[in-house]
């Protein structure tokens, strides 16, 4: 009586692999590999393509008197010729990098004297300006709150400073409501943090 049996006979069972599929194998064990780094590149280019940039200056406010108790403007000599570009060549980058500026933070501060406040403003904009482009408002403070030695201005969202930065120069100026001038000669200083989106190849 013939039996038949399912088991692979020795030449099967010893067969070696083909070249084919030695590619097959090293092809996807490539491809796995890709995938792998293409995921890890992900947060790389979170942190390779974006800047922190901080530009400030500082403002003195007459005292007042009795015939001079209104200012209308702070004036910070720092922010009316702003250029970036040393700020870029120290990252490595160039202004035809840059594909999008937004700001992040605008805050202002008392200096001195040690005991003063902002009690002299009553609410305070602030505009980006460059030749060949409109006049943008890009923070504000409507009510200053009494007593502060430090105020955060109310970022306006979704304003692209792009245009303003990448060109010759970029001016940052202000417009102010006041109560009046400070008892005392008061030193303002401003802090701007923006962050620029730079184009990197292959992100």
């Amino acid at each position: 009586m013939n039996t038949s049996s399912s088991s692979p006979s020795p030449a099967a069972s010893n067969r070696r692999p083909s070249r084919r599929d030695g590619r097959r194998r090293l092809g996807e064990a490539l491809a796995r590999a890709a995938s792998i780094l293409g995921l890890c590149a992900l947060p790389m280019c979170d942190s390779l393509d974006n800047i922190d940039v901080q530009v400030g200056g500082k403002a003195v406010v007459p005292a007042g008197t009795i015939l001079d108790d209104v200012v209308g403007v702070l004036d910070f000599d720092a922010l009316q010729n702003i250029d970036l570009s040393a700020e870029f060549e120290n990252q490595g980058v160039t202004k035809d990098d840059v594909d999008a500026v937004h700001l992040v933070a605008f805050t202002l501060r008392v200096e001195s004297p040690e005991d003063g406040s902002f009690d002299f403003l009553t609410s305070a904009s602030f505009f980006a300006e460059t030749e060949g482009q409109p006049r943008v408002l890009i923070a504000k403070l409507d009510e200053v709150p009494r007593g502060a030695r430090e105020l955060s201005m109310d970022v306006i969202e979704g304003v692209d400073l792009k245009p303003y930065v990448v060109a010759p120069r970029m001016t940052i100026t202000s417009e102010a409501r006041v109560r009046g001038r400070p008892d005392e000669e008061t030193t303002v200083a401003a802090d701007v943090l923006l962050d620029v989106d730079i184009s990197v190849p292959g992100c």
